[in-house]
């Protein structure tokens, strides 16, 4: 079944509480929360458009896992576990060609498009092997508008059903013709992920944390939340004329550079929040994806990734430059904002306060979490290395 609305938050008309402060500073549940949330979930490694020919390949970290996805002889598109099943090599790097074989570079194993194990120097000294029994691990994969996204393990909805009525979008933009127009940028931000996506999640930050963003545009009341982890909102341009040279440009240029998308979309940029660590944002110009990959309790990947149209207009060009001097700065004053919020959660004696209807996805988001790792219903953080085992207690009892 797709998901459903869950917009109107339930109970009283007043948000539940925000997850307790330990739980954004715990090694052992950060371990919980890579297999609950980010192994299990589905999550964004590509455009299907950086993968055209068959050997073409891509490699995508989510964590501590790597990901292979490439395209094979018939022109199918799979996904595998970057990791050589012999001695747990890592098999390939970035992007590129592979030819007709995927080669482990410390001993030889030899694999081809499809995942099977094809060769194996001195098989005679591996008695009574059966090569069929040591393919490359599969990693389930879906193609949605052209964006690729894997989930290793575990079952559910698929992308599309999580998205559900709000996929419309992705087609009104064509993103399945759209190619990378920039390399991905990558930075490591000395923040908890939650904090992070805590703070993509809300928009009652704008107005004094982004300054900006708050003279350029403006939200309307097109938003929705789903029972998936995906939310999505409407920001609209502001008439008025930023006195921001850059910011007055980007108003003034959208009119011409916005023929690609129908006239309900014009002058308005769609913003998406695909649980636990994907930021979509679809601009008359390009697409922006904001993903956040977990590499220690406090140590989180923030990496940005730029699609668009093949052959763009002049205008279109220069939209962009503009979206991103508007945008590049919105990354860093959003990092600075977190990294306040980072060294608070650890204050003696915090206790969070009453969230704002502004911020229903955060709440959404917390019970999300809470539902896939119930130990964080718990406001008291357990004794040293029981975290895991009180887990265990709280799934069977729910």
């Amino acid at each position: 079944m797709p998901s459903t609305s869950i917009k109107n938050v339930p109970g009283n008309g007043l948000l539940g509480e925000p997850l307790a402060p330990w739980t954004y500073a715990c090694t052992e549940l950060h371990d919980l929360e890579y297999e609950k949330l980010f192994l299990s979930r589905w999550q964004f490694v590509g455009h299907c458009s950086e993968i055209p020919n068959p050997g073409d390949y891509l490699t995508q970290d989510i964590g501590r896992d790597n990901i292979i996805v490439m395209r094979d002889k018939v022109d199918d598109l799979r996904a595998f576990l970057n990791v050589c099943r012999h001695r747990a090599s890592r098999l390939l790097e970035g992007s590129g060609n592979c030819g007709n074989n995927v080669q482990c570079p410390y001993h030889g194993w030899t694999y081809g498009l499809d995942g099977t194990l094809k060769g194996v120097p001195q098989q005679k000294n591996f008695p009574s092997f059966d090569r069929a029994c040591y393919g490359l691990h599969k990693v389930e994969l879906e193609v949605f508008h052209g964006l690729l996204f894997v989930r290793v393990k575990g079952n559910g909805e698929s992308v599309v059903q999580q998205f559900a009525h709000t996929a419309h979008y992705f087609e009104k933009y064509d993103v399945s013709n759209y190619v990378r127009i920039a390399n991905p940028r990558e930075e490591i931000w000395d923040i908890n992920w939650k904090v992070i996506w805590d703070n993509y999640l809300e928009n009652y930050h704008i107005p004094l944390g982004h300054p900006g963003l708050n003279r350029l545009v403006r939200e309307n009341d097109e938003y929705d939340e789903l029972t998936s982890g995906v939310s999505y909102g409407v920001f609209v341009m502001n008439e008025k004329r930023s006195k921001v040279s850059e910011e007055r440009q980007y108003q003034d240029a959208l009119h011409y550079a916005d023929h690609r998308v129908p006239d309900d979309l014009k002058g308005r940029w769609i913003q998406f929040g695909f649980s636990p660590n994907l930021g979509i944002d679809l601009y008359p110009e390009m697409l922006d994806l904001f993903q956040i990959v977990p590499l220690e309790v406090d140590r989180t990947l923030v990496r940005t990734s730029l699609y668009g149209h093949q052959n763009p207009t002049a205008e279109e060009v220069e939209l962009r430059r503009l979206n991103r001097m508007i945008n590049d700065p919105i990354n860093e004053e959003d990092r600075k904002l977190c990294l306040r919020v980072q060294k608070g959660l650890r204050s003696y004696a915090y206790q969070p306060g009453p969230l704002s209807s502004q911020e229903s996805c955060v709440f959404n988001f917390h019970e999300l979490i809470r539902a896939q790792i119930p130990v964080t219903k718990l406001k008291n953080k357990p004794a040293f290395g029981s975290i895991t085992a009180e887990n265990a207690k709280l799934v069977d009892r729910y």
